[in-house]
């Protein structure tokens, strides 16, 4: 199982209300990759419940609330600490079948370009446009993307090398997103560095329009996004797992 530790790194997420749900999920990742354990609050009660179930604790700290403090530590934290070829993210409410690996072994062999899957696409297709000439000084272009799939976020596995390679460009994006509302800033930077120094472009307004609504926080529909914004979209798959990974939802959203 050694070549698997080196192979994937796996992150999931959970409060206290999710440890009956961890428990059993965290026993069938612990044999297939390095497991980032992202505590949404997680007690020393829970923790200790779940001793020796993953190798690494983190404790994101972006927002107080739980689901969205997760959502940015998907967004702002997996690119940076995945070190393994792929990355696979999935949420505490997945069902796995024992035999989910070989799911995700096979996509890879099937597709070796792949640079993000998973097993089930979006209610919604993506429809965004950002635009603006602070938009162009940052990334180049402007962004216009229709009807483009999205990889839901309750299971995907991401291509490591792809998402380094194009971090910068997820991390503007997420900015001019997160700390703009009606195309005007109104958080403080995340990355200053990568504005310019004179501060004018902060009070440079952007035009971003899309179809999600809660798209701010919204990781799974950013991750997407950015594939096809750098003309990737084609390395973006949808494949059926056959029931080995099943993704359930209600009305309560769980991280």
């Amino acid at each position: 199982m050694q070549h698997y530790k080196e192979r994937f790194d796996i992150f999931i997420c959970g409060g206290s209300q999710h440890v009956s749900m961890l428990k059993p999920l965290l026993s069938k990742l612990q044999p297939y990759g390095k497991v980032h354990l992202a505590s949404c609050f997680l007690s020393n009660a829970d923790l200790q419940q779940l001793r020796g179930l993953y190798d690494v604790l983190h404790t994101p700290q972006h927002s107080p609330e739980g689901y969205c403090n997760f959502e940015l530590f998907s967004i702002r934290d997996i690119n940076r600490l995945a070190t393994a070829p792929y990355f696979i993210k999935l949420d505490a409410d997945v069902h796995l079948e024992p035999d989910w690996i070989a799911y995700v072994e096979e996509c890879i062999a099937a597709d070796s370009g792949v640079a993000l899957f998973g097993p089930r696409k979006g209610n919604v297709n993506i429809t965004f446009r950002i635009a603006g000439a602070l938009v162009r000084q940052l990334l180049h272009q402007e962004i216009q993307i229709t009807d483009a799939c999205k990889v839901i976020g309750g299971f995907y596995v991401g291509e490591t090398a792809f998402f380094k390679q194009h971090c910068r460009f997820m991390e503007v994006v997420h900015e001019l997103l997160w700390c703009y509302k009606d195309g005007v800033r109104y958080r403080p930077s995340l990355h200053p560095e990568y504005w310019p120094p004179d501060g004018l472009a902060s009070l440079e307004p952007i035009t971003a329009l899309g179809n999600n609504r809660n798209f701010q926080g919204n990781e799974d529909t950013l991750r997407s996004l950015i594939v096809h914004a750098v003309g990737a979209g084609d390395r973006l798959r949808v494949f059926d797992s056959r029931g080995r990974v099943r993704i359930h939802r209600s009305n309560t959203q769980i991280p």
